[in-house]
Order: C-alpha cells, then structure tokens, then sequence
C-alpha cells in the first residue's frame, strides 16, 4: 500500500494552524437572543510573573519604621535613553521599552514604603504640593547576545537549539526638588533569558520532499517581568541609602538582592 506523503503533510499543517488558534470563552449570541456579553478570547499563557516577594517585603520593612512618613516625592516619566526599536516581535509596533509609564512602578514602590507621591506623569498638578524630593528613572542600556545556537541533523532529521539573553539596565535617581542637587542613585541590572528548543526535519520521503521545523520557546515578558521588580528595588535601594534609620533596619536585605 503506498502512502501518499502530501496528504499527510497537508493535514498536518492544518492541524497545527488551528491548534495555534486562540479559542473564545463565548460564543457569539445567535439572532434573537438576549445574551449582551462581548466576545473575548483567551490569549495563550505567559511564563510564571515572579511575585518578587524579597522585595515586597523590603518596602514594607521601610514602612515599618516610619522613615517616609510625611514625605512628599515628585514622580515624573521614566526616560528611556537605550534607542532600540522592536519591528520584528510578534505585537511589536516601536520600542522595546515602555515610554514613560514605568513611572507607575516607582509610584507604587514609594507607596507601599511610606512615602506620599505627586505624580506629573499626566501633566503638573493644578495646585502646588509642598515635596521634598523627586524620584526619576532612566533606561540606560539594552543589550542582547545569543551565545548558543545549535541544529544538529543526521540524515536530516534532529533537534535545534537557541539560548539568548537581554541585559537591561536602570537607574533610579533621587534628587532635592529645590534645588535638583542628586541625592542618591542606584544602577540596577537585570537579565532576560530567552530558550528555544525544536526538531527539524529535511529529506525526502518517497518521491517527496519534507522540510520543517517545530519550536517551542520560553521568554519573560520584557515589557513586565523584567522591569517592575527591578524598579522597585532601584527605588528601595536610593531609600535605604538617604535615610538611615531605614537603612539600619533593613539594609541587610538590599544587599542580599542588589548584590547578588
């Protein structure tokens, strides 16, 4: 009995494009019917967000002892000065980097530890606000590197191999609101990793020719995951830093991250 190989591929392909499909939660409501809610898909499921635990309780450890109470700080946009441009990532329409919005990471880190935010993110409040200091951040550097690419194939067939990696780094500045005097910094670091791993397959079966190749790849999220954790410590870090009595209470936990 001959197989017919083109068939085979045919049906493979289409099996594996509507498994790729995102399926819908609910369905459209039929002619007639009273149901109102919207369409929604269920989008594919992203790597584990790390909770950074560490961190949430280092700025609760700064709230404890009350260092920032009654302190005001001014927030504005987080800078981005890397210049990379992202065209080629699946959703990808301009930067790597969010614009500007990172700032709500340094608005909640400064909350959470005690302190009170004047946020100009939207625009300089219509009224003035007596504050002590301002809280900024800049995207200093993205860099990206693939040490390790492999497609071992014997008789056409076998696996394929990538392994790559982001270095993103940040600082967080804290300045005198008077005067603009820089106060304190901290310059974090902070890698992505990026794994793929597949089969590829090129040969002929019969009179056909089979090519192709299936990958399966775990990213964190750059836009996320990478960003909120390490802003937040940037910002403890500077805290710890310009107020001692935070700093001796929980400096020890700072440098177990920031140094590691």
């Amino acid at each position: 009995m001959s197989i017919n190989y083109k068939s085979i591929l045919i049906c493979s392909a289409v099996s594996l494009a509507l498994s790729g499909c995102a399926t819908t939660s609910k369905t459209a409501a039929e002619p007639g019917s009273e149901a109102t809610d919207p369409i929604v898909t269920n989008a594919a499921a992203p790597t584990v967000v790390k909770p950074y635990r560490k961190i949430e309780d280092l700025l609760a450890c700064i709230n404890d002892t009350g260092a920032l109470h009654g302190l005001t700080f001014v927030v504005g946009p987080f800078a981005d000065s890397t210049g990379k441009v992202n065209s080629v990532a699946v959703g990808a329409t301009g930067n790597f980097l969010p614009q500007g919005g990172s700032a709500s990471y340094i608005t909640d880190a400064v909350v959470k530890a005690g302190g009170r935010v004047v946020s100009t993110y939207f625009g300089q409040p219509r009224k003035a606000v007596r504050s002590e200091y301002s809280l900024n951040g800049i995207f200093n550097s993205l860099d990206f590197g693939a040490p390790v690419e492999a497609d071992v194939r014997v008789g056409g067939v076998g696996p394929t191999f990538k392994k790559g990696w982001a270095q993103l780094t940040l600082s967080m500045q804290l300045d005198e609101i008077a005067t603009n005097v820089n106060r304190q910094i901290s310059m974090i670091q902070r890698p992505v990793r990026y794994t793929q791993m597949g089969v590829g397959i090129g040969r002929t079966l019969g009179n056909t020719l089979v090519t192709g190749n299936v990958a399966f790849q775990n990213q964190e999220r750059l836009q996320f995951e990478a960003l909120n954790g390490p802003i937040a410590l940037g910002v403890a870090d500077v805290l710890l830093k310009e107020f001692p009595r935070a700093g001796d209470t929980c400096g020890q936990l700072s440098k177990e991250m920031v140094n590691s």
